[in-house]
């Protein structure tokens, strides 16, 4: 390493402007790593907290919330099979609504039995089934001003709700989610405009049906069980993690998306850097001519040449990731959809660096193509 600390002394003008380079390069891995978890986060969080192992939609090549349509012989019969611990009808229709001050709102109405494991645990106010047409809310809609005790009303079907408690962050889709009783969101969604008139009821069956149903599955059932039991009852089912997640509105593209710049990230640096020792290289090769003269082998050049490169790598990515955690901390701050995940974070890095490494040594690799003879006698 004599030889890298000296250059890295010498020239430390342009090892300081690489240095630069690299620190932005990991500045933005890091803050692509925690937008893009941020982003899946503020999609899914509502499924994230559901504690289920699966998710069952009515039977579909492309299952989705929105369309997703079982019935009560569905959810009912995977409560029935063995190896299943619980099953739960869940409801899921998006409505604009009006809060208190006409203020407008988008939310995922969510229809849950009240004590239930889908039911949401709340963080202030009361839990659901106090009362037939008490809510519980996301905290983004808190965020946005909706207080315990206010009036939701529904756009077009003008069913009223009530706030009695307040739940951590819940999205689904990027909308902020509102828990109800399962037989509330029944009403608000297969029921009249303006509900029923006054002296009548709701028909039963408009009770006897649900989006999707949340199951919690054990060990014992597998794929070809489980299969064999969609074939049986009509749904198609998908585990919580990653499958039930892409069911959600722009889950794919968005991940599709930032994962496609952090790719792209990584290969900008694995050119720049391996641009940038090509010609540090070019620029040195009558220094390394008379190293070998000397006597140095290649390997000792190599060794010495990638040390240089990675003393180059950590340094820059320590500074970029340093600089990305506190951007990070300052964006969380601000509510925006940000998240760091050690492991994202980490991986990232440890690409970028070994990215680099391998476009460092692909430059390097023609110090042991030098002639010292011919590298010495160049210039006469």
């Amino acid at each position: 390493m004599f030889i890298a600390m000296r250059d890295l002394t010498f020239a430390r003008g342009r090892f300081f402007l690489m240095g630069l380079v690299v620190a932005l390069i990991a500045f933005l891995t890091t803050l692509l790593s925690g937008l893009s978890a941020g982003l899946i986060k503020n999609n899914v969080s509502g499924l994230m907290n559901l504690p289920v192992t699966h998710i069952a939609f009515e039977y579909d090549d492309e299952p989705n919330y929105r369309a997703s349509l079982v019935d009560r012989s569905m959810w009912e019969g995977w409560e029935k099979q063995s190896g299943v611990n619980a099953a739960e009808p869940l409801g899921h229709t998006v409505f604009n609504a009006r809060g208190a001050n006409d203020q407008p709102l988008e939310l995922a109405l969510w229809g849950v039995r009240p004590g239930r494991f889908t039911a949401p645990a709340v963080t202030s106010g009361e839990p659901l089934g106090g009362s037939e047409d008490g809510v519980v809310i996301s905290r983004i809609l808190a965020d946005k001003g909706v207080k315990v005790g206010d009036r939701i009303t529904l756009d077009r079907v003008l069913t009223q709700l009530r706030v009695i408690g307040i739940t951590g962050e819940a999205n689904i889709g990027h909308i902020p989610i509102v828990y109800a009783p399962m037989s509330k969101w029944q009403e608000a969604t297969y029921g009249p405009p303006g509900g029923m008139p006054p002296g009548e009821k709701f028909p039963e069956v408009v009770y006897d049906y649900a989006s999707v149903i949340a199951l919690q599955l054990g060990a014992s059932l597998d794929k070809t069980r489980i299969r064999a039991i969609d074939g049986e009852l009509g749904t198609v089912t998908l585990p919580k993690v990653e499958d039930a997640y892409e069911a959600s509105t722009g889950y794919v593209d968005e991940v599709r998306s930032v994962g496609l710049i952090q790719y792209s990230l990584i290969m900008i640096a694995t050119v720049v850097i391996g641009a940038f020792f090509a010609i540090w290289t070019i620029q040195r090769t009558q220094e390394i001519g008379l190293v070998k003269a000397l006597g140095a082998s290649n390997g000792y050049l190599l060794k010495d040449s990638l040390g240089q490169a990675l003393l180059l790598l950590g340094s820059g990515t320590l500074v970029g990731l340093g600089a990305g955690l506190w951007v990070g901390q300052l964006f969380m701050k601000t509510g925006r959809p940000f998240m760091y995940v050690p492991q994202t974070v980490a991986g990232a890095i440890v690409s970028l660096v070994i990215a680099g490494l391998i476009g460092g040594a692909l430059s390097v690799r023609r110090i042991t193509a030098v002639d010292p003879i011919i590298a010495l006698g160049r210039d006469r």
